[in-house]
């Protein structure tokens, strides 16, 4: 009975009706609604292989009254669910619920959109539940939750190489972590992180966007956001630590429709683990369950099939790139990314055979041309994306300008346009460089010692590339009348390219290298650099063999000599990309994780020598606005000329000015007042520019918030840690009531931390009296006139 039901409702058995119960089926079908349409087309009733699942009378009527349902979901939470470009849903639910259809009979339609909007309408009940959710209380009051149909664990998610170094929950004080609006179980989990921030954006892009540019420093994800970055093309993320919340994935419907979760759940218990699990295989990037005991990924049947075709995967290097690839003098790759990708290979428990090239060139051309299986450390472009898919990045490496001794580097390319460059034929980094700086003059060479060179000679300017790739070339090779001048702004993100056609390796060598820990990667790097940099030079390389042995030793102290210089210049390279970590591109402030370490520090400076300090908080007045009206181009000259503004502002040893959001502002003075904080917002509102889209006035301007703080008298003893962040609170209570009182204002206060002996304050504190240890009062607010 229950076989003839699924036949029923499956579109496929339709066509195979026989004449013995046509009467009947026709009946059934007529009953039946025939508006819904599958999410996709199910296998012929006769085709599968599954046991029967037994239903009840009142599910077997229940189905015949509602062959379809339709479940709601997020639009992009991949691998769950992908919406394609015609619509068409596929991905992790789409399986689970077509194993479900084919089991049970019961068809589900998948609606993606958004999250919210799908939660108010399974509570309007214009449609009748929701897939990709949770058990909550808030939606048991209206829904039934079937048995989980995926277990997993939720992990920090954190920019490539983990900078603030975020290894425990107690790591997240202070830190701001990105939410997706209306997701629960997130919101559960970030309950318990008093001191974080939370910053809640509408869409996971939004959330990938954030983190990635460090708007914000973390997020909590399952794999589904470190999945939709790698697609689309963002592989800047990767998990820091198991924040050992498990998460169980639950199909929820209408609380009137009990039949539909059993029917569910029986479905769920005859596809049973094992099925689930190769599922699973076939959709995630990192493996969720691997072989006890083994590091080794589980693969899909077809992933398995297709790695056994290929055989030996044939790889393409570039043979003259170290320390990051080469050849050994018996023609075996070696390199950081050589020891990488075998870490990656041993997880799919595959090889790989060496396609040999000259050089990169060639090694660019045999992928083009389709006879490289995977290319290795490859960087992710668009040009190459035409003919490679890539796993997410395995390195993230700045790019430095190296010149002759006694030549000087000003700073930037375009101070250079009218001297040449030279570059390694075949680099990401020369399409990079040409699209920012269209008049730079870049001539390509073969290899990197020919480029060494052809600076140590004076026939070009400056070359390009890696600073790990110029110190191996400069010390191997005796290149001693070089220096690192100057890093750009541009990094190669190093990842393994897979040939077009082969999806299926794509997305098993994406899994293998997402498996690989950053600790492994970053001892893998940094052995490789440390051994080249510290082994002692081979003195035959710069000298004949038949020199006397005095001037053998004169070479090694003029060597020595040379070192010393190379290695402060590569100190001095390491400096300027420190600073690059902790400025803000666009507007040359300080950037906010700068801001976040220094404000408790300046606390704690300011505690000790018994003085105030003054935090100004600030925001571009309808800024979003600005940016929908003029573009995003006028909107970041905005930020730079307010940036430049605070520039001069801050000017005083001592003040600092940091860009600390999208349109967000502060500053930190030891001596200021709220006449500073005026100046400003009338050196805003006086740059004249032309804001239509704001109903405060016609001009952009800003609102601000001021707080001069007082600290504790600590003569018994520090003061206390947490005073910082109630500064923090405070400035920004100030700053929204400034936006309350209509904008273009400022709102100052001030505050006296508590004190260990009642009435004494910081001398800046003493204008006023102070109600209580914790009181804080309001000056004034002041206003565009």
């Amino acid at each position: 009975m229950s076989q003839t039901i699924r036949c029923v409702v499956s579109d496929g058995c339709r066509s195979g009706w026989v004449a013995l119960y046509a009467l009947w089926l026709i009946a059934v079908t007529v009953a039946a609604p025939t508006s819904a349409t599958p999410a996709a087309p199910l296998a012929d009733c006769q085709a599968q292989s599954a046991p029967p699942v037994e239903l009840t009378p009142a599910e077997q009527a229940f189905l015949r009254a509602h062959p379809v349902i339709t479940l709601g979901t997020g639009d992009h939470w991949e691998p769950y669910v992908i919406v394609g470009e015609d619509g068409t849903v596929t991905g992790y639910d789409a399986d689970v619920l077509e194993r479900i259809a084919a089991l049970t009979g019961l068809r589900v339609r998948l609606l993606p959109g958004d999250w919210r909007e799908r939660q108010e309408q399974t509570l309007s009940r214009a449609i009748d539940g929701l897939s990709t959710g949770v058990v909550h209380p808030e939606r048991a009051e209206h829904l039934r939750f079937s048995a989980p149909y995926i277990r997993l664990q939720k992990y920090l998610l954190v920019p490539k190489g983990n900078p603030l170094n975020l290894q425990s929950r107690d790591d997240l004080a202070g830190r701001a972590i990105a939410l997706h609006h209306g997701n629960l179980f997130d919101e559960k989990v970030a309950s318990g992180l008093s001191h974080a921030r939370i910053l809640r954006f509408d869409t996971v892009d939004e959330i990938i966007d954030a983190v990635t540019t460090g708007d914000a420093d973390a997020t909590f994800d399952n794999g589904s956001l470190l999945y939709r970055a790698n697609r689309l093309g963002r592989p800047f993320l990767q998990f820091a630590f198991d924040l050992n919340e498990p998460l169980e994935l639950v199909f929820a419907v209408r609380d009137d429709w009990p039949e539909a979760i059993s029917i569910i759940d029986k479905g769920l218990a005859a596809m049973g683990e094992d099925e689930r699990t190769r599922l699973q295989a076939r959709w995630f990037l990192s493996p969720l369950k691997s072989p006890a005991g083994t590091d080794e990924i589980l693969l899909s049947d077809q992933e398995r099939s297709v790695l056994e075709g290929l055989g030996p995967i044939r790889l393409c290097i570039d043979p003259d790139w170290m320390p990051f690839d080469g050849l050994t003098a018996d023609g075996r790759s070696q390199g950081i990314m050589a020891e990488l990708l075998n870490l990656a290979m041993a997880r799919l428990g595959h090889t790989t055979q060496l396609v040999r090239t000259a050089s990169w060139s060639e090694t660019i051309q045999l992928a083009r041309d389709g006879h490289c299986d995977i290319v290795s450390a490859v960087a992710i472009t668009p040009e190459r994306a035409e003919y490679l898919d890539f796993t997410g990045s395995l390195l993230s490496e700045p790019m430095v300008v190296v010149v002759r001794e006694g030549a000087r580097f000003e700073g930037t390319l375009d101070a250079h346009t009218h001297q040449r460059f030279v570059m390694v034929a075949g680099h990401a980094g020369i399409d990079m460089l040409r699209r920012a700086h269209p008049a730079l003059v870049i001539a390509t060479v073969p290899d990197v010692v020919t480029a060494m060179r052809a600076v140590s000679l004076g026939h070009v300017f400056g070359y390009i590339d890696l600073l790990p790739t110029v110190a191996y070339a400069a010390r191997e090779h005796g290149i001693l009348n070089v220096k690192v001048a100057g890093d750009l702004p541009q990094r190669y993100e190093l990842a393994i390219g897979v040939r077009k056609g082969l999806p299926l390796l794509h997305s098993s060598l994406s899994r293998a290298v997402a498996a690989v820990p950053a600790q492994e990667i970053r001892a893998v790097r940094d052995r490789w650099i440390s051994v080249r940099y510290e082994q002692p030079p081979d003195l035959l390389r710069f000298w004949p063999w038949a020199l006397a042995l005095a001037l053998a030793v004169l070479g090694v102290l003029v060597w020595n000599h040379h070192l010393q210089r190379l290695n402060a210049a590569l100190r001095a390279a390491n400096t300027r990309i420190e600073m690059l970590t902790i400025t803000d591109g666009l507007t040359g402030l300080y950037n906010r994780r700068h801001f976040q370490e220094r404000l408790p520090s300046e606390w704690q400076r300011a505690a000790r020598a018994q003085r105030t300090l003054h935090l100004l908080l600030a925001d571009i007045d309808h800024f979003k606005e600005y940016n929908d009206h003029y573009g995003h181009p006028a909107g970041d000259e905005v930020l730079r000329q307010i940036g430049a503004l605070l520039i001069q502002l801050t000017r005083r040893a001592g003040d600092l000015a940091f860009r600390t959001g999208g349109e967000e502002f502060a500053v930190m003075f030891t001596e200021a007042s709220v006449s500073d904080a005026e100046r400003l917002r009338v050196a805003v509102e006086g740059l004249g520019i032309e804001h239509a889209g704001s109903v405060t006035a016609p001009v952009v301007t800003l609102s601000i918030g001021f707080l001069t703080a007082c600290p504790a008298d600590i003569r018994n003893g520090d003061p206390p840690l947490t005073d910082w962040d109630a500064i923090y609170t405070r400035a920004d209570v100030l700053l929204y009531e400034a936006k309350a009182r209509g904008r273009n204002q400022v709102v100052s206060a001030v505050w006296q931390a508590a004190a260990a002996e009642e009435g004494v304050v910081a001398p800046g504190c003493k204008s006023g009296p102070v109600a209580s240890s914790n009181a804080w009062r309001h000056d004034r607010g002041s206003a565009a006139s």
